[in-house]
């Protein structure tokens, strides 16, 4: 307690204009403090809501389009290997001359000459090709082409086939 009566002291010899600039300068650092404090993080959050909600609402809309999608490919009837393979056929097929494919066991390679870039990559699309994922890939750019094309071969695993396709 010694040093409350010396605050008390000393603030006793102060003179009344003392005492009051005092006290108004504590009020001051006072009213500082909870501003910094208390007062603007607050304003600080309440200003960033907005641009967060929105925010917010655009990954909520991502997320609900991923689960919809989700629930039409769960839907979606597996496929069999033997249609599998069909429709790799009949896509490559499609492609004409720059394409073929060779199927043995569980294993297809498609062969790709001169392909153009836009050409593989509807092919391979899964709304309007062949909508398989290759399990490996051997492509390499045509340097003599003005349009890049493609040439190599793409090789696809269809689990289950055991009959041997032309």
């Amino acid at each position: 307690m010694a040093w409350h009566t010396l605050f008390k002291t000393r603030w006793q010899a102060l003179a009344l204009r003392e005492q009051r600039g005092l006290g108004i300068a504590s009020a001051l650092v006072l009213a500082s403090l909870v501003w910094s404090v208390a007062l603007a993080p607050a304003l600080r959050t309440l200003k960033g809501v907005e641009a967060q909600n929105m925010q917010l609402g655009i990954t909520a809309e991502r997320m609900q389009a991923l689960q919809a999608r989700a629930k039409l490919l769960q839907a979606k009837p597996l496929a069999t290997p033997a249609n599998t393979l069909r429709a790799l056929q009949s896509a490559t097929t499609a492609l004409g001359k720059v394409a073929s494919l060779q199927v043995l066991g569980e294993q297809a390679t498609v062969t790709l000459r001169q392909i153009s870039a836009s050409a593989l990559a509807a092919w391979l699309s899964p709304e309007t090709g062949v909508g398989l994922s290759p399990s490996e890939v051997h492509l390499q750019r045509d340097a003599n082409s003005a349009e890049p094309q493609w040439s190599g071969t793409l090789v696809f695993r269809l689990p289950g086939l055991k009959a041997t396709a032309p």
